[in-house]
């Protein structure tokens, strides 16, 4: 693992060595990795080998020429060049050199490098051919606002096997910050524990399984690697409750609220489980001995989940254990259903910032909320919100 270092920035030549088709590379803000990816994959490359790139964003907004131009502005296209050019644009969804005269406010268009595509529209372009590309750049892959839909992975994959036409020889790279690791690419890929487990400057690889074989039987794998980038040491000055994501590439998360009491002040009466897109949280139901109060405190876990244990879940089993409505189960004790009914945002509290905001995000459920009713200092009832 590499260490920090003072200034540091990013190097995209460490997992280029692991030569995967799949390439993951996420960490905060302005560290370089879009600039190296951009600059050795895409425009260094073409003009090495005059192989071609594909530049992928996910909406149609994404890709006009002015966002294009603005994307490369920090390429030194005229020192590269030596002189020949001194921009990039694009014209008809491909990305070409140009030439730009400022006192003629003209543009020279010249040689053709890449293609821009919005995943969005990927269904366009199935008939195309690109066996010129040998490496498709998605930008942003880590939404902060929303995705195309729950299958937007598979859109990734149209995509890339239109470029690739079974040849096994075009690499994507996938980039992203630090937004969220609620992503459809990590749940579909079935990468949520490596990027749980994973830290700075860690890069690990995946051999992913096809479910085809080869002329001799054999299963075929394709190769994906993963790096969670080194905090580059450097700060860009923001500020607000996600700075920590821009400064130092840590989760983005939003503040929850913490248990008032250390956890081993409390007994526990009674544990859920829930289990949505992969992730899995430990509810308990606990009281505090001292003064009765009872809470709920939720927890990441991480171990298989028991038989004996009630799980709500996005995934459906037909045992008796496993529902879909915190809120109506299908159930028969009345005790339980009572105690499920105390599933209230006012009485749970999270392990950390990071778990709660996971939780919100994956539950395909709203935790219900209740204004408490207070009648000369005494809590009289509930009213729902």
């Amino acid at each position: 693992m590499a260490n920090k270092k003072e200034n540091y920035r990013y190097n995209i030549d460490n997992i280029d060595s692991k030569n995967a088709n799949f390439n993951i590379i996420y960490g905060e803000r302005s560290n370089g990795k879009s600039y190296q990816a951009k600059h050795k994959k895409g425009v260094v490359k073409y003009l090495k080998t005059g192989k071609r790139f594909m530049l992928v964003r996910r909406w149609k907004d994404e890709i006009t020429t002015e966002k294009v131009e603005g994307y490369f502005s920090d390429v030194n296209i005229q020192e590269l060049t030596n002189g020949k050019y001194n921009n990039i644009t694009s014209y008809r969804k491909r990305l070409f050199l140009a030439k730009y005269d400022p006192e003629k406010n003209k543009k020279t268009l010249g040689e053709k490098i890449g293609y821009v595509i919005a995943l969005s529209q990927e269904q366009n372009y199935a008939g195309v051919s690109y066996l010129d590309v040998e490496d498709i750049i998605f930008e942003e892959f880590m939404s902060r606002s929303e995705y195309i839909g729950i299958h937007e992975s598979d859109k990734l994959i149209n995509l890339y096997l239109t470029v690739d036409r079974k040849r096994g020889t075009t690499r994507v790279w996938l980039l992203g910050n630090t937004i969220s690791r609620v992503c459809p690419y990590l749940q579909d890929w079935d990468l949520t524990t490596d990027i749980r487990e994973m830290k700075q400057g860690e890069i690990r690889v995946k051999d992913m399984d096809t479910n085809t074989q080869d002329d001799n039987g054999n299963e075929i794998f394709v190769k994906l690697a993963i790096e969670h980038c080194i905090e580059t040491g450097k700060t860009s000055f923001a500020i607000g409750r996600h700075k920590d994501m821009q400064n130092k590439g840590s989760w983005q998360v939003d503040p929850q609220p913490h248990l008032p009491k250390s956890k081993k002040e409390y007994n526990s009466l009674y544990k859920i489980m829930f289990y949505y897109k992969t992730f899995k949280f430990l509810a308990e139901y606990m009281v505090d001995p001292k003064t009765m109060e009872k809470v709920w405190f939720v927890s990441p876990f991480t171990k298989d989940i028991k038989n004996n244990i009630l799980v709500f879940s996005d995934v459906i089993k037909t045992s008796k254990y496993w529902q879909r409505d915190i809120y109506n189960p299908n159930i028969k004790n009345d005790k339980i259903k009572n105690l499920l009914s105390t599933f209230r945002e006012s009485m749970i509290f999270y392990a950390s910032d990071l778990c709660g905001t996971d939780f919100k995000q994956v539950i395909d459920f709203e935790i219900r909320k209740w204004y408490i009713i207070v009648k000369g200092g005494n809590i009289n009832g509930y009213i729902k919100k």
